[in-house]
């Protein structure tokens, strides 16, 4: 790797907090598309400490992914055992340090909670008494990119950039094949529609833009596949009806069969959501749709991701509910033009 990594940082030498890791644990985010970007951290955990144990805490669920880590993968589903006493049981297991990448609350209540020397993480929440030490952001609130965010805990060993560590899952051969579903695995080449976003209506392309989209991929001669959760099965037949050959899978792929479902994809169109960061992690020709969030914080960092956004002077807002009713940052966003990006991917 040509970067030259450093432990200075704004001229001033950190000293890293007990030294060099023996075992590490590293809380995960909760939402799909963070924890897709925090696996650029973990590669860079990795890769300066190459003989450190390298454990993930993940939301129950997402151990089914093949994750970067260097141990175990532990499932945390807090509707059947607290933070604290989750955190708890983790003492005694050798873990020296304990990177806690959420912001909230829960998560460095469940660092302070597992004894591990070393809790490193944000400050924010009233959680700076519960870690060891507690970092202040440098930068104002969602101005630098999240993963960029993560790499910065790592200041008093190494300075990274987002680049240098891509964020990627690492499947073991034949793995991606396996989970590939059925209906996909024999055919013509397809293109993957992903019309939900888990976190609100705000973040979403409207159902009959991405209707039009499919019908003219279709006559394009394109096979056409929408993906999402069950909640999105009725948006998925509202965009394939009557389409020939188009596929909705909503609520019908299991995250690995998800996975691999948009890593066989010749184009992901997505909102930003869990799935687009899925694409991205897969490296597949993406089109990603921006409205309500900010693409400096959360872009697909992805050498084949296309980003469109409007730009409105209301946008980022951040909401799950558009607070001024028009959603013109999606509303406006016609499918003329992705449909033309989309051809000049595809061709």
């Amino acid at each position: 790797m040509s970067r030259i990594f450093s432990t200075m940082h704004n001229g001033t030498q950190e000293h890293p907090p007990g030294g060099d890791p023996a075992a590490i644990l590293i809380r995960m985010p909760n939402w799909l598309g963070d924890l897709l970007m925090a696996t650029g951290f973990v590669r860079a955990v990795r890769h300066r400490f190459p003989s450190a144990r390298v454990d993930l805490i993940v939301r129950a669920g997402f151990e089914v992914l093949p994750l970067p880590h260097r141990g175990r993968v532990w499932p945390y589903e807090k509707r059947l055992v607290g933070s604290g006493a989750f955190g708890a049981g983790l003492r005694g297991q050798g873990f020296t340090h304990f990177f806690v990448l959420p912001p909230s609350l829960s998560s460095a209540w469940m660092a302070w909670r597992s004894r591990i020397p070393w809790r490193i993480g944000y400050t924010g929440e009233g959680r700076g008494v519960l870690l060891r030490p507690a970092r202040r952001h440098e930068s104002p609130p969602r101005s630098v990119h999240l993963v960029q965010e993560y790499l910065d805990l790592l200041r008093p060993w190494m300075t990274a950039r987002t680049g240098d560590f891509p964020a990627g899952l690492e499947p073991p051969p034949g793995w991606m094949q396996t989970h590939q579903p059925e209906s996909v695995r024999q055919g013509p080449p397809y293109v993957v529609l992903a019309p939900g976003a888990e976190f609100g209506p705000a973040k979403q392309w409207p159902p009959g833009h991405y209707r039009a989209t499919a019908e003219a991929l279709a006559n394009a001669g394109w096979r056409v596949v929408v993906a999402g959760l069950p909640k999105d099965r009725e948006l998925g037949a509202e965009i394939t009806a009557g389409i020939p050959g188009a596929l909705n899978l909503c609520g019908d792929t299991h995250l690995p069969a998800l996975t691999a479902l948009l890593h066989g994809a010749r184009l992901v169109i997505s909102n930003d959501s869990g799935a687009m960061h899925l694409a991205a992690a897969a490296g597949v020709p993406q089109i990603a749709l921006f409205g309500s969030t900010n693409p400096v914080w959360t872009a697909p960092l992805n050498p084949r991701a296309t980003l469109l956004t409007r730009g409105e002077a209301c946008s980022p807002c951040y909401q799950r509910v558009c607070p001024l009713g028009h959603r013109r940052c999606l509303n406006d966003l016609a499918p003329e033009l992705v449909l033309a990006k989309a051809l000049e991917l595809l061709a």
